[in-house]
């Protein structure tokens, strides 16, 4: 199939989905690698319970990214996504494998067209259905990593997923789901703006033990956790400024 003009990736999906005749539909990119041949089976196999109505994989970045962040952001990343799935369903999916049931999809209209997180907003609307959208233990999937522009791409993917956290109601989420929701509202919309507000307060404060703890707090940033965690704070807060003026939907894509 080939759209006639290019109108972004949910266009793309939804040209897909009124054509496709499967029980199933899965997603992926064009800048990723399934390293298990079987991939399809594990997420086809987690589909056949009747309880999950979509499956995302587990990522592995195939770089480090600088200063070591996306290999760290991942595997905290993954952690989550594992904990949230096994506690009811996860509100973040992976673009590079997600497999869906395709009458599920059609149900609530498909791909949105005004948000970039598309992969993610689909997921969750199945989960508000009442049906178990999970990132799966067995699954995975290799994401190249951008040689040059990586903080354009890491700003870029933020914008998104803040977009579809904040068209997503936690009311509309159910029981089970509803304290992940306000988690991941929590840390992806408010938590970002405590590490600015910290540090301009300790520096106005400008007391020998609020210098202390400005400097320490600087100095730990030679600890890959901690480092991995405020570049994320970062980019969430860069992307919330961004999205005020572009969301994003339409977008080039980087050398890898």
């Amino acid at each position: 199939m080939e759209e006639p003009e290019r109108r972004g990736k949910a266009s793309a999906l939804n040209t897909a989905l009124a054509m496709a005749r499967g029980e199933v539909f899965v997603i992926t990119d064009a800048d990723c690698r399934w390293p298990q041949k079987d991939a399809l089976r594990r997420a086809v196999s987690w589909l056949a319970d009747p309880t999950v109505g979509a499956v995302t994989c587990l990522k592995k970045p195939a770089a480090d990214g600088p200063a070591g962040v996306e290999a760290g952001y991942r595997g905290h990343y993954n952690v989550l996504r594992l904990a949230e799935s096994k506690k009811w369903a996860t509100p973040i999916f992976h673009g590079e494998l997600a497999a869906y049931k395709t009458e599920l999809l059609r149900k609530i209209g498909g791909f949105p067209l005004d948000i970039g997180a598309d992969d993610s907003h689909t997921a969750t609307k199945i989960a508000a259905m009442g049906y178990r959208a999970i990132a799966a233990e067995d699954l995975w999937c290799v994401e190249a990593v951008p040689h040059n522009g990586y903080h354009r791409w890491r700003i870029r993917r933020a914008q998104h997923l803040l977009q579809h956290l904040l068209k997503t109601p936690a009311a509309e989420a159910p029981p089970p789901m509803r304290p992940i929701l306000l988690a991941e509202k929590h840390l992806h919309l408010a938590n970002p703006w405590l590490l600015p507000a910290a540090a301009a307060a300790l520096a106005a404060a400008a007391t020998p033990p609020a210098l202390v703890l400005l400097a320490a707090g600087t100095a730990a940033l030679a600890i890959k956790p901690y480092r991995t965690w405020t570049a994320a704070q970062l980019y969430l807060i860069i992307a919330t400024i961004k999205n005020l003026r572009d969301k994003e939907l339409i977008w080039e894509k980087l050398n890898k």
